[in-house]
């Protein structure tokens, strides 16, 4: 099967990773609607703050979102990154 233009770099186990829960696509995708912390991720996707906590973790250490806030170790605001942009069109 040719790989398409668009499909040519992508990590297919990452997405097959991110497919696999529910939450953590919602957790990326509402990273890409805004910026948010970790507390209103949890409140506006009705999950605790722990579950989100780890699975922005998860999402940061694979590149897929990121830290805009580095120098605020209490206040951490997320984004997503180009890479996570990029699943998100193949997921």
């Amino acid at each position: 099967m040719p790989e398409s233009e668009g499909c040519r770099d992508v990590n297919w186990e990452l997405v097959s990773s991110i497919r696999a829960s529910k939450r953590r696509t919602q957790v990326l995708r509402a990273l890409a609607e805004s910026p948010r912390m970790n507390g209103e991720l949890a409140d506006d996707l009705e999950l605790s703050t722990p579950w989100v906590r780890r699975q922005v973790k998860w999402l940061e250490e694979r590149g897929l979102v990121e830290d805009l806030t580095e120098s605020k170790p209490n206040y951490k605001l997320y984004g997503v990154t180009e890479d996570g942009e990029h699943i998100l069109e193949v997921i």
